[in-house]
């Protein structure tokens, strides 16, 4: 995995911090390494806004942080391959908020999605239990085959659903409540001010 240009510019300060503890003759021009290390990335969309002033990046970050604002992050998503790529840029510069792809309404990656496919796997695999796995026998009564068939069209898949679909909705929802990259944005930002304004 390519390391971001927030980590790599932190990396070159590091370096320096590091020299200077060891009282070394060796000195390290922090400002000069940034600036080349900068113009690789001139190319990148988010980081060109930056440089144009046209959006700064934790601007950007803000504004791809938009979809998990509220309700929204329990909420299916549609897929939207601009905001995705736009994320893949950003991720370039910054630790890439991964938790902002959109995947589509189908992907259990959200609490409704999964507890809609839980509960409707409960009801399935009931069926399946109640229809193939359980042989009939001669000495039971018609009464218990209603009562036992009962438990498991609706009962069994009600009890499963209620319990697994907010467990696992949640389990997989929990990625949406990560924070954005906004200090690592600030740091860039204001290097962007330094080296192009």
């Amino acid at each position: 995995m390519k390391a971001t240009l927030y980590r790599q510019a932190k990396d070159i300060e590091r370096m320096d911090e590091k020299l200077r503890d060891l009282n070394s003759s060796n000195q390290v021009d922090v400002a000069e390494l940034q600036r080349n290390l900068f113009q690789r990335y001139e190319s990148n969309p988010v980081l060109y806004d930056a440089m144009q002033e046209s959006q700064s990046i934790e601007e950007s970050v803000a504004e791809l942080g938009q979809v998990n604002r509220g309700i929204r992050k329990i909420l299916p998503w549609r897929r939207n391959k601009g905001h995705n790529e736009r994320l893949k840029q950003l991720g370039e510069l910054v630790s890439e908020p991964y938790h902002l792809h959109t995947s589509g309404i189908f992907m259990p990656d959200n609490l409704i999605t999964t507890g809609a496919e839980v509960t409707a796997m409960a009801f399935g695999v009931s069926y399946l239990m109640s229809r193939y796995l359980l042989s009939p026998n001669p000495d039971v009564s018609p009464e218990e085959i209603q009562q036992t068939m009962h438990v498991f069209d609706v009962v069994l898949p009600t009890v499963m659903s209620a319990l697994m679909a907010p467990m696992f909705g949640l389990l997989t929802n929990m990625r949406r409540f990560t924070g954005l990259p906004t200090e690592e944005a600030k740091y860039l930002d204001g290097k962007v001010q330094e080296f192009y304004k």
